[in-house]
């Protein structure tokens, strides 16, 4: 927090900002039992001495007192007010809310296995209300102290939220104690991980040219192949771990039709191939057997076309079928007997 506030007003040398600032860290340290730093004391006697008077340097310096020496703190008051008469008259309300400031914590109720926040709650320009949680505060605070520690925050006009001020008139606090269970912090983790990235960058870096020199010794192998059809003495080295399955189920194939006796149009082994010992024996019969295609069956006679006879009558067996119906119909007609009718359902 030093750090940030010097390097403010280093860049900005904005005297008012600064000031104002200043009283908000004494708000926060005054809730939380802080220290008001050396660095930010120096800081502040530099303004207060050297800096031209204002409004705010005026209103917010009994905040300030104690940063300097008695004599200091008089010839102070005629820089800034000409006379103590105009000092009180225009500080009463801050010199009220730095009594309380300083001021010790009157309450026992602190437990060693608690940690209190302050919730507070103000209004700002437009009554709209907004949450200020403090943590890690002193819960000794009576409700006197930390109301009125609060309030000092109303002085201030350097905090807005889209140009509206915030801290404008308070409204409620709580300080409730909190038992931490477990804790998890993902910024922590982050760093720790960039933190060994960072560790491990000489050695990737090492080992990143290594890769691609042996990357483009086999692009340069696999093209020189392409144009001479032969291999080169660094793939004879690698050729029996790095040959894809393709490669090898081929030679093993080779390997297999050489170790074969050579047939004849009968499909039986020659005399002059036959095997004349047992590891030639024990070889073939290792060997997959081969398929003898079989033999081709005599062409026979085609049968005659019957389809007819079941899918379907050619014209003539349809008409005589008709005209025998037909003469069945008069002999009965003749015969007397009649035509049976369905009874309809």
């Amino acid at each position: 927090m030093t750090k940030r506030v010097q390097d403010f007003y280093a860049s900005t040398n904005n005297n008012e900002r600064l000031i104002q600032f200043m009283v908000a860290i004494l708000v926060r340290n005054s809730l939380s039992q802080g220290i008001f730093t050396e660095q930010l004391k120096e800081l502040i006697r530099e303004v207060y001495l050297t800096a031209e008077p204002n409004d705010t340097m005026r209103r917010c310096s009994p905040f300030f007192k104690r940063c300097f020496s008695g004599s200091e703190w008089k010839g102070l008051i005629k820089k800034l007010f000409k006379n103590e008469s105009n000092y009180f008259a225009n500080t009463e309300e801050a010199r009220f809310y730095n009594n309380y400031l300083g001021s010790e914590g009157t309450l026992k109720n602190h437990r060693e296995d608690l940690i209190y926040h302050v919730e507070s709650v103000f209004e700002d320009a437009e009554g709209k209300k907004h949450k200020l949680t403090i943590p890690d505060t002193d819960p000794t605070k009576s409700e006197e102290q930390t109301v009125n520690i609060l309030r000092t925050l109303s002085l201030l006009t350097v905090f807005e939220n889209a140009g509206v001020r915030k801290f404008v008139e308070y409204v409620s606090y709580k300080t409730p104690g909190l038992t931490i269970a477990s804790a998890h912090n993902s910024r922590k983790e982050k760093k720790a991980a960039q933190a060994s990235q960072t560790k491990n960058v000489p050695e990737a870096a090492t080992q990143a040219p290594q890769q691609e020199k042996e990357q483009k010794q086999f692009v340069q192998s696999i093209a020189n192949k392409k144009e001479t059809g032969q291999l080169l003495p660094a793939d004879r080295e690698t050729r029996h771990t790095q040959a894809p399955r393709e490669e090898l189920r081929s030679e093993a194939q080779d390997d297999t039709r050489d170790s074969l006796p050579e047939t004849n149009g009968n499909d039986s082994a020659s005399p002059m191939n036959s095997p004349t010992s047992d590891g030639e024996k024990g070889r073939e019969n290792l060997q997959p057997a081969t398929k003898k295609k079989p033999n081709k069956p005599a062409e026979l006679p085609k049968r005659p076309d019957t389809s007819y006879m079941r899918y379907g009558k050619s014209e003539a067996q349809i008409e005589e079928e008709r005209e025998n119906k037909r003469l069945q119909r008069e002999a009965d007609r003749k015969n007397g007997k009649k035509k049976k009718r369905k009874k309809r359902k």
